[in-house]
């Protein structure tokens, strides 16, 4: 028994009896396995998947050349700021310069405190504001007062010892330089975890720096000496991971003006260290 259908005036209902076009929507050709609809449109849906992993790689193939261009320009910075002291200190240890700063002490002096003052306040602008620190030119002329002012404070140091000294310190500040920045960036253990470890350590360090000024112990002050020198190791390993950025925790590509005083201060305590420990045993060698 066939039934009536009504519709509107500009409504359209088929006839029951008539048969459907092949170019008008039927549903029931839906399938009823939605599953197999991939099987039907494959090539759609492949490209799909193709274009989105391509975006993907695209994606990470772009932060990895701009996390390695922030890597060379950090350690292009570094270099010519290591360039600058270590050249700062080699002049300075000629015979006519050293009788030059000895006939000009009040000068030295001078130099000497003005260059604490330099460096602590261009750090702590570096450190603390992160908009100077990531605007051109102000972040460059602040790192160079940073490099100036510790180039004098190093040099201040270096006259307390003999040529030798100072050029063997300054070999094995680069050679320990290099060795623990390839270990680091070679090895896939993650140490940009342990800030806070080393702080802790740092603390430590300064209460026996304490107990040394009190209690004059040859064997606590190597063992300053020492400690010191591996805590710079490991603030060393601490800052190129995070330069890195190979286990999540790392600096912003903006960043890079911070990151090289980071890298360079670290470098410099290095060569503090070892050459307080070489001085050392040539005294006690004497």
């Amino acid at each position: 028994m066939k039934q009536d259908v009504t519709v509107g005036e500009e409504g359209y209902a088929p006839h029951l009896d008539e048969k459907p076009n092949d170019n008008q929507f039927n549903p029931v050709n839906i399938p009823e396995n939605n599953n197999n609809i991939s099987q039907q449109y494959p090539v759609g849906i492949k490209q799909n998947r193709d274009d989105l992993s391509n975006s993907v790689e695209d994606d990470s193939m772009i932060k990895a050349q701009l996390r390695n261009g922030f890597i060379r320009k950090v350690f292009g910075i570094v270099a010519i700021q290591l360039l600058v002291t270590f050249s700062f200190i080699l002049i300075c240890q000629t015979k006519k310069v050293k009788t030059i700063i000895s006939q000009n002490q009040s000068l030295c002096v001078v130099l000497f405190v003005g260059s604490i003052i330099c460096f602590i306040i261009s750090t702590c602008i570096l450190t603390c504001n992160r908009r100077i620190a990531r605007k051109v030119p102000q972040n460059y002329i602040l790192l160079f007062f940073v490099t100036i002012s510790e180039s004098i404070l190093c040099t201040s140091a270096a006259l307390n010892y003999s040529f030798e000294i100072v050029c063997a310190s300054i070999v094995l500040t680069i050679a320990a330089a290099l060795g623990i920045i390839t270990y680091t960036l070679k090895t896939k253990r993650d140490l940009s975890w342990c800030g806070m470890t080393l702080m802790v350590l740092v603390a430590q360090l300064i209460f026996f720096g304490f107990l040394n000024l009190f209690i004059r112990s040859q064997f606590i002050h190597m063992l300053c000496c020492l400690g010191c020198t591996a805590l710079v190791g490991m603030y060393l390993v601490y800052d190129v991971q995070l330069i890195s950025g190979k286990f999540g925790r790392e600096y912003s590509i903006d960043d890079y003006i911070f990151a090289a005083m980071e890298l360079y201060i670290d470098i410099i305590r290095l060569f503090l260290e070892i050459l307080r420990i070489l001085g050392k045993f040539q005294k006690n060698s004497n």
